[in-house]
């Protein structure tokens, strides 16, 4: 299969599943979908804006997100992460300690997050720390830019001539806890249209290229291979673009077309998975 082959068999497979789930524009996943219409970021400007925006790929881990549910706690991670101001956020507090506790469910605090201490014994807060830090550091970073086009300066002066190990290696730096190379691209790539050549190498792609390429499944699993696999879904939309210039393909719209299939969810239609369907089902008539 050529690179042309994969791109259209995608395409297919994508609008047929799309048609199957009753999806009528698929052009609405194509652009920057942290900022599309209703989304709770809207609602935010400038740092704390970014600093939100940050949180909410923290959370992007395996299983960290069923945890800390952004979007359905987005009230109470307002309330006690000081709006996303990251000044703010550090004169509350200086430890990742204090966070945790401060997010913890407890009778006193209801609104809480809820997770299961009994997976280690000796750290049973380990996914939690993990994204406290997160936050810490991300604020931490942060708080020295006024506006978000500071931040966009920041990162595009480290990142020249496209050079996307250099610039994952500086953000990663200034956020060493909680950020992956995948969730690093992750965030990245939808804080900025300047950064839409960079795929978030997750479970999805990395698959899909290993089939592609006729790789062991756990070809991508290092670091390394990770950064390797950014350079192949850019090589990929390269030469889409030279033999069809019309499709105007950006690897972010590859990403996402990969992303879509794989996982089936297709949140800007608020399409639930047959599971939550069922589920909503019975308590709506329990």
């Amino acid at each position: 299969m050529t690179e042309i082959e994969f791109y259209n068999y995608t395409k297919e497979k994508l609008n047929s599943l799309a048609e199957e789930r009753g999806v009528k524009n698929l052009n609405r996943y194509y652009e920057l979908t942290d900022f599309a219409k209703g989304s709770f970021l809207n609602a935010y400007e400038g740092i704390n804006q970014v600093f939100a925006q940050l949180a909410f790929h923290a959370q992007n881990a395996t299983m960290l997100s069923n945890i800390v549910k952004f979007e359905s706690n987005i009230s109470f991670l307002d309330s006690v992460l000081c709006g996303f101001d990251p000044a703010e956020f550090l004169n509350k507090y200086s430890k990742s300690s204090e966070v945790v506790e401060t997010l913890r469910y407890s009778d006193a605090n209801p609104d809480g997050l809820r997770w299961n201490t009994q997976k280690s014994n000796t750290r049973p807060d380990q996914l939690i720390i993990r994204y406290a830090e997160a936050l810490i550091y991300g604020a931490i970073y942060l708080r020295s830019f006024k506006t978000k086009k500071d931040v966009l300066d920041d990162l595009l002066s480290h990142y020249p001539n496209k050079d996307y190990e250099k610039l994952i290696r500086y953000f990663r730096t200034n956020n060493p806890k909680g950020f992956s190379v995948a969730l690093t691209c992750d965030f990245l790539k939808e804080l900025d249209e300047a950064f839409s050549d960079l795929p978030k190498p997750d479970v999805h792609i990395k698959h899909t290229l290993c089939a592609f390429y006729n790789r062991d499944k756990n070809y991508y699993s290092s670091e390394k291979r990770e950064l390797e696999c950014i350079q192949d879904m850019q090589n990929i939309t390269k030469v889409v673009n030279e033999s069809l210039p019309n499709e105007h393909l950006t690897v972010y719209k590859l990403d996402k077309m990969i992303w879509l299939i794989c996982s089936s969810k297709f949140y800007l239609d608020h399409i639930e998975d047959p599971k939550s369907d069922y589920l909503s089902g019975i308590r709506a008539n329990n």
